[in-house]
């Protein structure tokens, strides 16, 4: 099927009628975004898919405001196809009158169909069932697609097989494989039934049924887990997969991790042996003593000299005192020995005798009382009475000549000065030592500190690298060695889930065996080699049908790969592969990209939109090998991750292939600076396609006003 022409008329920013008169090959469709390129693909969409609602939101708003209120205008998207010889219109259409200045109401939706023979004879048919027959909804899934992200139906895994079984080479031993079943069901009924009649056997029988029953169940369970297993197998090495984007990054973020909470930590101590509290430590306790020996020795000299004065002071104050004490003694051993008289005096008994006798018995007169003479002796003996009490009176205890012993405490502090002049002498050495610590501390502080630095910004580097955050990072070594470990777990279980599958098949097809000796010794022979027939006619269509869909999946995968290498030429690739697994009852078919055996399962999008769109095309090239039909394939934007020049490689394969493909892309234009005009690099020019259109708004409008909007169709 070709499409020869699109026209869109009053659709959104589709002002008035615009057609695109289309070419068989590759049709392309340039368009800034936001200037009708998706709308064309959506018109298209609607005109196979569209609902009859809301058609209120598809008039043209221009439309719509340079209509007069009341008056209508038809809303239409109209294709022309060309299929098996002869020509089909298909027009999807309503009308829109305006109400009031921004409404409309909507009427007469219709899907008009025309067939147009060979001879140019024209026929009104149903537009549903012409849009049906010429674009079935099973082709549409696979012809259509907006987006890269809608690329992925192959991820479906139901999609392809699904697809594959709708090829007429594959589909066409179906109804022969379903019938070979319904027979083989009918001849196993008749046999067993036979078997049963006999009652000798009816026991064994019943026995070895019940036994395949029970293996069968058992069958059906291991499967599931082994099933289950080999999906939880794959999510893992998935996980693993995408892990190790970042298990190097994560690995060398931890030893980081490491190295630096190493320097920080030595950070932290130096930083507690450093102790920079000069001022009161040092300079206010220490440093002030550091020339405390010159003052010391002033201070010992002078204590010594003070101290010899003192002592000299002191030894003649002892002498003094000691002629003293001597002449108290002499004193004393007088008047102990007979009382003498002083000299040129009578003694006491003497004077008292003549003062008695009332004679002077020195000089031999008489002093009588009351006489001069006597009053003399009187005053005399008198005088050495008091003289001899005042000696008697004199303390033992003589005042000392120093009361208080301050010389010696300054000896002593001289002393206590001298001992401690070794400490102080020691105090330039203690505080250069202490500087020279300190020094070499934040030396090792500042080297260290610099380090730090260095490990954080490669630490920054190796996150930055990274498609995910510092934390997730974190994490994924750790989640990494975690998946190791299922992994491991996951691959015995698939290993004794399919060891306990093959003991489990080895009993069933025992038993089986049983049960046809049983059957063979007890059913009619005719019923036997019916039976034995219909197997056998069964295997046949089932290993037909498996045979061809195999052939059919290696060469859809041996196509696919040439696209793929095509449209990523001169870069890495991988393989795609398709592998089928019997799930539940059903065949699956699962689209991955292997890396020499390996499945890489996080391609980037680039990659993975080379991938769905050569799958895409090698369908669409098998479909046409087999000549059944050959339909178009629309593409809105399929190429936002190749960038210009892969596009162009693109392109140009396209160009290659037979069907009819158009493209909607936004490479090759250029919208000057200064005066914001668009315009077509001449590297389009180079890109070869068998028609190609600019759709554009036109200039001047109001980007803020839809009343303004109309996009144009240049033919290039």
């Amino acid at each position: 099927m070709i499409i020869k022409k699109i026209q869109i008329d009053n659709y959104l920013c589709y002002f008035d009628t615009n057609t695109f008169e289309l070419s068989e090959g590759l049709n392309i469709i340039l368009g800034e975004n936001g200037e009708g390129k998706t709308k064309f693909f959506e018109a298209v969409d609607w005109l196979f898919n569209g609902e009859n609602r809301e058609l209120e939101m598809l008039v043209s708003a221009k439309k719509l405001n340079e209509t007069e209120i009341g008056d209508s205008f038809r809303v239409r998207v109209s294709m022309t196809v060309e299929q098996y010889g002869e020509k089909s219109i298909i027009t999807k259409s309503f009308l829109a009158k305006k109400e009031k200045a921004n409404e409309c109401s909507t009427s007469s939706f219709m899907i008009e169909g025309i067939s147009e023979n060979s001879s140019g004879e024209r026929t009104q048919v149903d537009g549903t069932d012409l849009l049906k027959r010429i674009f079935p909804s099973e082709i549409l899934r696979y012809s259509m697609f907006k987006g890269e992200a809608e690329l992925s139906i192959f991820e479906n895994e139901d999609a392809l097989a699904t697809l594959v079984s709708n090829f007429p080479v594959v589909i066409r031993y179906d109804k022969y494989s379903e019938k070979g079943s319904f027979l083989r069901e009918k001849s196993e009924k008749a046999v067993e039934d036979s078997s049963k009649r006999n009652k000798k056997n009816l026991a064994d029988y019943n026995r070895i049924e019940s036994e395949i029953s029970r293996l069968q169940r058992e069958k059906d369970k291991y499967e599931v887990h082994h099933n289950s297993t080999i999906d939880e197998i794959r999510k893992i090495e998935e996980h693993l997969q995408d892990a190790e984007k970042n298990v190097s990054n994560a690995d060398a973020l931890d030893i980081l991790n490491k190295r630096i909470r190493g320097i920080e930590e030595k950070i932290s101590d130096l930083n507690v042996n450093i102790d920079e509290n000069y001022t009161t430590f040092l300079f206010d306790e220490n440093w002030i003593l550091v020339n405390f020996e010159l003052f010391q020795k002033e201070f010992a000299d002078k204590v010594s000299a003070h101290s010899k004065t003192r002592r000299e002071l002191q030894s003649n104050f002892d002498k003094q005192k000691g002629v003293k004490e001597g002449e108290k003694k002499a004193k004393a051993e007088l008047l102990n020995n007979a009382v003498p008289l002083p000299i040129g005096v009578p003694s006491k008994s003497h004077m008292e005798e003549m003062l008695n006798d009332e004679i002077c018995k020195v000089c031999n007169r008489e002093a009588k009382k009351g006489s001069e003479e006597y009053e003399f002796m009187m005053k005399r003996l008198k005088s050495y009475l008091e003289s001899q009490v005042i000696v008697d009176n004199e303390p033992d205890n003589a005042e000392p000549l120093f009361k208080f012993n301050y010389t010696n405490r300054l000896d002593n502090l001289s002393i206590s000065h001298e001992d401690n002049l070794k400490n102080l002498r020691l105090i330039r050495t203690k505080i250069k030592n202490l500087f020279e610590y300190n020094e070499a501390r934040k030396s090792d502080l500042a080297e260290l500190n610099e380090q730090l630095t260095n490990e954080k910004i490669e630490r920054e580097q190796i996150v930055g690298k990274s498609s995910i955050a510092e934390e997730k990072l974190i994490d994924v070594l750790k989640n990494y060695n975690a998946w190791q470990r299922d992994l491991k777990n996951r691959n015995q279980d698939q290993v004794d889930y399919a060891m306990k599958l093959k003991l489990i098949e080895n009993d069933l097809r025992e038993r089986k065996e049983d049960k046809d000796k049983i059957d063979t010794n007890s059913a009619n022979s005719f019923e036997i080699k019916t039976r034995n027939i219909f197997r056998d006619i069964e295997t046949i269509f089932i290993d037909t049908k498996k045979k061809k869909f195999d052939e059919f999946i290696d060469k859809l995968q041996k196509k696919s790969n040439s696209f793929f290498k095509t449209i990523n030429i001169d870069a890495f690739t991988g393989t795609i592969v398709f592998t089928q697994k019997n799930k539940v009852n059903r065949t699956i078919v699962e689209v991955m990209l292997q890396e020499d055996g390996r499945t890489f399962y996080k391609p980037n999008q680039s990659l993975l939109t080379s991938m769905h769109i050569s799958i895409l095309f090698a369908i669409s090239e098998l479909a046409s090998e087999i000549k059944e039909e050959n339909f178009p394939m629309i593409f809105d934007a399929p190429t936002s991750s190749f960038g210009e020049n892969k596009t162009a490689q693109f392109l140009n394969l396209i160009f290659e292939t037979e069907n009819q493909k158009i493209l909607l892309i936004k490479d090759f234009l250029h919208t000057d600076k200064a005066t914001k005009t668009l315009s077509i690099k001449k590297e389009f020019e180079s890109v070869r396609r068998n028609k190609a259109f600019w759709v554009k708004l036109k200039r001047p409008f109001d980007p803020n006003n839809l009343k303004t909007i109309n996009s144009q169709v240049i033919t290039l």
